[in-house]
């Protein structure tokens, strides 16, 4: 008897290569020409803010993903267009990782819509801001535990 199984799973995989070869991090080195760094793909959670007159802007806070970091950037995912400017990043591995969360400040920049109601955005890291006392960041702290899996955020 003849099994349609192998077609099948190779028409799966073909096209899941397509997939992936159109798209990030595969794109054409030309397109990124101005780039001199490689991006290395990681999926975290993050909390973004505008960073204005020193202090976060919390009622504009989003909960976003990341797609990539480089030594001194990272990619975003967001739900909603973002603004371009001074912005706070926070990421919070649990405390296991991390006594407490880490935050830098940066400028967003290069905000383009993806498609699918997402957009990607860029931060260009400019200071480490995570070991200044927590309290300086008091107002985003009902907004950390949900950076955390729900198994870490109940321990």
């Amino acid at each position: 008897m003849y099994s349609f199984e192998p077609k099948k799973s190779h028409q799966v995989q073909s096209r899941i290569r397509r997939i992936l070869d159109l798209t990030v991090p595969n794109l054409s080195r030309e397109l990124f020409r101005d780039r001199i760094e490689d991006r290395n793909g990681r999926v975290i959670p993050a909390l973004l803010c505008p960073w204005k007159n020193d202090a976060p802007v919390v009622e504009q806070l989003a909960l976003v993903l990341t797609k990539d970091f480089s030594s001194e950037g990272v990619g975003l995912v967001l739900r909603d267009p973002f603004f371009e400017g001074d912005v706070l990043l926070g990421f919070w591995l649990g405390a296991e990782i991390m006594e407490q969360p880490w935050f830098f400040l940066g400028t967003a920049q290069h905000l383009l819509e993806f498609g699918g109601g997402f957009w990607t955005l860029g931060v260009h890291f400019t200071e480490f801001v995570g070991a200044m006392p927590l309290t300086r960041f008091a107002a985003l702290a009902p907004h950390l535990e949900r950076l955390q899996p729900a198994e870490l955020a109940a321990k």
